[in-house]
Formats: C-alpha cells, structure tokens, sequence
C-alpha cells in the first residue's frame, strides 16, 4: 500500500469516527439544550399588623386626691368654732374657740379633698405595632396583665 492509500484510509477512519461520536440530528436543526429555570425560594408573607390590637404590660391603681373648694374649710371652721366655745370660760373659751376653728378647717379641708377624690387604673399596653399606649380606665374588672386587648377611641376590650 502505498502512503496516498493510507492516508485517505486513515482519513476515513477519523471522519467515521467523528460522525459516530455526534449526537444524532435527523431533521438537521440545530440541538437546543433545555435548561430548567432557577427555582427562587418564595418569601414568607410579612406578618399582618394590627394596629389597635396589643397586651396589657401592667395594670397600676391610682387614687387622685381631690381638690378642696373652700366649702369644707368654712363648715369645719364654723363647727370646729362652736365646738372650741363649748370649751372653758373667760379668755380660755377664745383660745379654745379660735383653736377649735383652725381645727375644724383643717379637718373639713382633708374631709372634701377626700370625698373629692377620684381613683382610676393606669393600664400600660404593649401593641403589636411597637408602640406602647397608656389608658385610663375607672374600672379594670375583667383584665389583667398580659391579656389580648384591642385599644379603639380610648377604650380596651378584649380580643
């Protein structure tokens, strides 16, 4: 055999070998790979909110002391008076009766600043929205602290 022969035999053998290792395409279009997509993880949807909507951090009584009008200075005075004149004789009954007076104010005063006052409970609450809101109630039966509450116009209920 001569060199010419084994060159285009050894040609053949390659080209042959060529087309056997090429996937095989008979509509003769070219060969796409498919990809699949990248899956992204789906986010959590954020949390709902509620704005008017907390627990209650603590619960405080608190008594506001009333405030004197004058009427109970004058009362205790005029019977804190009668009562001092009721005292001793001669200038023992003026001691006694200006005594009695100051007394009597004194005394009548505290009595109307007391029936004056006033208590409340001081409700702190923690809402969901971070924030933190201070209500005064009058009454706070039916709550307690870390209790669900809903907080519209001033007023709590509970959720």
């Amino acid at each position: 055999m001569n060199i010419k022969m084994i060159s285009i035999t050894l040609a053949g053998i390659a080209v042959f070998f060529l087309v056997a290792c090429n996937p095989q395409n008979p509509g003769g279009s070219a060969i796409a790979e498919t990809v699949a997509p990248a899956t992204v993880p789906a986010q959590a949807p954020a949390p709902v909110v509620c704005d008017s909507c907390g627990v209650i951090r603590s619960i405080t009584a608190v008594e506001q002391k009333g405030e004197g009008t004058g009427v109970g200075v004058a009362l205790g005075a005029l019977v804190g008076g009668l009562a001092g004149n009721q005292v001793g004789g001669g200038s023992g009954k003026k001691t006694a009766t200006v005594a009695g007076a100051i007394g009597g104010a004194v005394l009548g005063n505290t009595i109307e600043q007391n029936r004056n006052s006033t208590n409340y409970y001081e409700i702190v609450i923690d809402m969901e929205s971070g924030q933190q809101q201070v209500i005064n109630v009058p009454d706070a039966t039916g709550i307690s602290v870390s209790s669900q509450v809903i907080v519209q116009g001033g007023n709590i209920s509970l959720r």
